[in-house]
């Protein structure tokens, strides 16, 4: 129990190591202007799954991968900085009125509407809330913030959170350093340019003389312009190109919408036309999964012998009269027998589903308790009633698992030591209810929507790992060495086993519990539920891909780019494992994409 609490210890403090290094990360690329990644600014946080200038809007941006967040100051009546766009609280709160006119108790006292003007049980923000959530995690822009310089200053030094924030304004770079020279050395400080201005050359040339900045926002609305192509020339290797694509007259046409329908033509114009490195989008996720893609077509090798996908194929394609299963593949990591991932489709379900690896030595037949979960949550799938809504779905599957363990008389042993318990993760998409329930980090990709719910703890484990094995490296071992005995798997074990108290926890805002089905009543506010709409394609997979893409040629060259150059899954993808000797993959995977007939 000491190895263990001091283990923990150690995770913790990889935890904060982690965080700062992020927003290290982040500010080294922004402070490089030769650098070409592409930073992430997420408009208002995620405000199309949670309230726009929320603490769960920043949050959520954070779990995507987002390097910037977008937020807007509003003060109260006695002086406090919130959240807030409007300078009214009637389209975003239940409040009416003026902020100006209402002090910060009788906001707090107010309900956030979400986007379809809906009363939520979330609150306004005050600055100081959001800049300890951001707090080495994530970058934060201020917007309506530049009246108020001196009073966020005092926040910052206050909350020790100076390195996150980026300010910015569209005075003139004078003006700018008349009246807040003193913080330039202290805060990032981002210029705004309107391209469609008679003065846009001569205000950027000013701010790039004076201010000496490490990005420009800039704004045109139409390709007509010209300027944003000398612009590219202008700030090449000065500072870094802001675009926003929030709508068409932000960026000449190439907004969001765009990009939903052709990407290159909208991001990707922006991108490899007019220089942009930093964009900012009312689509985070989206974004993200685009550059991913992009990253993809420019450093991989696809060009492999793809008779594997149907020589090796473990799954046996079974009809629907309901889906046309146009991909599917299914692959232990070591062999069929071993493989604790398993596809279904049935006339009126279609699921993957994701035994976890098992963390005690109890076995069945030769199957281990991942496998064994992976078959009874099949077993409870197969026996659904067509019209079956997500919470008696997983109300069942449990009661499957459940009965297994009193069967086998197992069920004390487990309610003590959840380290043992048969666990499944899964992603199931329902015909009479046209929606895809998602249960721990099995992945899915429904129209636009990419979901691969990875688990904030297994970041953490995995970037500890890394961790561990990079220390190993620099202290004499080789990879052939970590190949044979992992240290960094090996420093995380322990704690793996001990975070199962987290999986289908019932304690209310705990950070890091996670739904699974293991036999033990499922959190249903933690399964993601996608309605499916009109939508006629759709993808379900393991996390045995490390990224899920549209094709499943796409997604295996993503795999095999790591697998060839990161075995270890340390560098390129951090994982808590890496391949085994003797196997193929770091994970069992499981890939599906079918049509919907209606």
């Amino acid at each position: 129990m000491k190895r263990l609490n001091i283990l923990i210890g150690l995770l913790f403090i990889c935890l904060g190591t982690f965080s700062q290094t992020r927003v290290d990360s982040i500010r080294d690329r922004l402070f490089n202007p030769n650098d070409k990644s592409i930073l992430v600014a997420s408009h208002r946080g995620d405000w199309r799954n949670a309230c726009e200038n929320s603490l769960e809007a920043i949050e959520n941006a954070i779990k995507m991968g987002v390097d910037i967040v977008e937020v807007d100051l509003a003060r109260t009546k006695d002086g406090q900085l919130i959240l807030m766009h409007d300078s009214k609280l009637d389209r975003t709160t239940t409040g009416k009125g003026l902020i100006s006119e209402h002090t910060l108790a009788e906001i707090k006292n107010l309900r956030l509407r979400n986007g379809c003007h809906i009363k939520t049980i979330y609150k306004v923000p005050t600055l100081e809330e959001a800049l300890l959530v951001a707090k080495g995690r994530v970058m934060l822009n201020l917007d309506k913030a530049f009246d108020y310089f001196d009073q966020v200053y005092e926040l910052l030094e206050k909350t020790g959170t100076a390195n996150v924030v980026i300010m910015k304004s569209n005075s003139s770079a004078e003006e700018v350093k008349r009246t807040y020279g003193k913080y330039l050395n202290k805060v990032i400080f981002m210029p705004k340019v309107n391209l469609d201005e008679n003065e846009a050359l001569q205000k950027l040339n000013d701010y790039l003389r004076i201010l000496n900045p490490v990005a420009i926002e800039f704004k045109f609305a139409s390709d007509s312009n010209k300027l944003p192509y000398e612009v590219k020339d202008i700030m090449s290797g000065k500072s870094r190109i802001w675009y926003n694509t929030l709508w068409d007259t932000h960026a000449g046409g190439h907004d969001d919408d765009c990009s939903l329908v052709n990407p290159d033509n909208g991001y990707g114009y922006l991108i490899d036309h007019l220089g942009t490195t930093i964009l900012q989008t009312d689509r985070p996720a989206y974004l993200i999964d685009y550059l991913k893609k992009r990253t993809v077509k420019k450093n991989m090798d696809c060009d492999r012998d793809w008779s594997y996908l149907t020589e090796e194929n473990e799954y046996h394609l079974a009809e629907s009269p309901n889906f046309v299963v146009e991909e599917y593949f299914l692959k232990g990591k070591k062999n069929p027998d071993s493989n604790e991932d398993g596809i279904l489709v049935t006339p009126d379900f279609a699921a993957v589903i994701d035994g976890a690896t098992s963390k005690s030595d109890f076995e069945l037949d030769g199957k281990k308790t991942g496998k064994l979960a992976m078959e009874l949550v099949l077993e409870a799938i197969r026996d659904f009633p067509k019209d079956i809504d997500a919470e008696d779905a997983m109300n069942r599957i449990t009661n499957r698992i459940h009965s297994f363990y009193v069967k086998h008389n197992l069920l004390a042993d487990l309610e003590e030591q959840p380290g043992k318990r048969f666990t499944a993760n899964g992603v199931i998409y329902s015909y009479a209810r046209n929606e895809v329930w998602q249960v721990g980090d099995c992945q899915c990709i429904v129209g636009n929507l990419y979901s691969s719910n990875e688990k904030p703890i297994d970041a953490i484990m995995a970037n500890a790992r890394s961790v561990v094995n990079e220390v190993a490296l620099l202290n004499g071992m080789t990879m052939e060495d970590l190949e044979k005995k992992d240290p960094g798997r090996a420093f995380i074990y322990p704690f793996l086993q001990q975070q199962a108290v987290l999986q289908n926890n019932p304690k209310k805002g705990q950070l890091y519990s996670f739904p699974v089905f293991d036999g033990f009543p499922i959190q249903m506010e933690q399964v993601k539920i996608f309605p499916v709409s009109d939508v006629r394609e759709i993808i379900l997979s393991s996390d045995g891909y490390p990224h899920l893409f549209s094709t499943l040629r796409a997604s295996e060259c993503y795999l095999m780019n790591i697998l060839d150059n990161d075995p270890l899954c340390m560098r390129l993808y951090k994982s808590t494992k890496g391949i085994k000797k003797g196997n193929f993959s770091f994970d069992d995977r499981s890939y599906l994409k079918i049509r919907i007939n209606r």
